[in-house]
């Protein structure tokens, strides 16, 4: 009974603390789409609104370059739009064959789940059963992979791959460069492997 009520003080304030970061810190309701957002005779044509311009995914490809040019390794990002076509994709010199499908497989995890890879990363930690579940649906929980939101509507998703460390970091650097302040999505307490 203790150990129930400790788990649900925990949560609720996990819960709590959640809310609050997220009402102080979140980006504006009403982020400017221009050059974002496919829009006017594109979005005819294509019969689709809502996703992500070429133009600015490869602002965001150039960030994520530029980021890790800084720390000193090279990277592969795939940007690609809410129904998983690469929109953007650039490799640095350096980068090795495994990581075009880990960055573009990041990606498309982002996409489907629609939360970072890094939350899943987080979630699965430990858990080699998790980890292969996850693999097995063609998931790759591994951090690198962020959806793309504007105004609380998914327009795409990127992944990136080059460091495990700072595949992260260069996503949100790149979609902070372009779209502004990023709100980082806390990742839940992880649970005991029986309550999984």
């Amino acid at each position: 009974m203790l150990k129930d009520t400790q788990l649900f003080l925990s949560a609720s304030v996990f819960l709590l603390v959640s809310t609050l970061f997220t009402f102080f810190t979140g980006v504006s309701l009403a982020q400017n789409t221009d050059n974002i957002i496919v829009t006017g005779e594109a979005a005819k044509k294509s019969l689709a609104k809502n996703e992500i311009t070429g133009e600015a995914a490869a602002k965001i490809a150039q960030a994520c370059q530029d980021f890790a040019s800084q720390h000193n390794y090279a990277t592969v990002v795939f940007i690609i739009d809410p129904s998983g076509n690469i929109v953007h994709a650039h490799r640095m010199d350096g980068i090795r064959p495994v990581q075009f499908e880990s960055a573009l497989n990041k990606a498309k995890t982002a996409l489907f789940m629609r939360t970072s890879t890094r939350q899943l990363a987080d979630r699965i930690a430990g858990n080699v059963g998790e980890e292969v579940r996850f693999l097995m649906r063609g998931l790759y929980p591994y951090s690198g992979g962020v959806p793309v939101i504007v105004d609380n509507q998914l327009i795409g998703a990127i992944g990136v791959a080059g460091s495990d460390a700072l595949d992260d970091d260069c996503a949100y650097a790149g979609l902070t460069s372009v779209l502004g302040s990023q709100t980082r999505q806390p990742t839940p307490p992880a649970q005991p492997p029986s309550q999984r």
